[in-house]
């Protein structure tokens, strides 16, 4: 599961999320910095009973915005079905996707 999108007050910006469906890495890059959310080595990219995962971010100054990112997995078969993904900026929901 692959998305980027511009978004924010004038388009200052710029994200891209990225998840390995097979390894389960996930990593985040908002303005040129990247960030990783799972790791395959770590357990709990594997085996976790939560539904709902978010992480918040917030972009540098002097244009500070929070960038929260949603991913919703399904309670039966979750890893062999598609994930839903919400993108918010701003506390506006600027982005749905479905994937694996």
């Amino acid at each position: 599961m692959q998305f980027s999108i511009d978004a924010g007050h004038d388009k200052q910006i710029s994200v891209e999320f990225r998840r390995n469906s097979f390894t389960g890495r996930t990593t985040i890059t908002i303005n040129g910095n990247e960030q990783t959310l799972k790791s395959p080595y770590r357990l709990s990219t594997h085996f976790d009973l939560e539904f709902t995962k978010r992480w918040e971010f917030f972009t540098d100054p002097p244009q500070q915005s929070k960038v929260v990112v949603e991913e919703i997995r399904p309670f039966w078969f979750g890893g062999f079905r598609p994930h839903q993904y919400n993108l918010y900026v701003d506390d506006l929901l600027v982005l749905e996707n479905c994937g694996y």
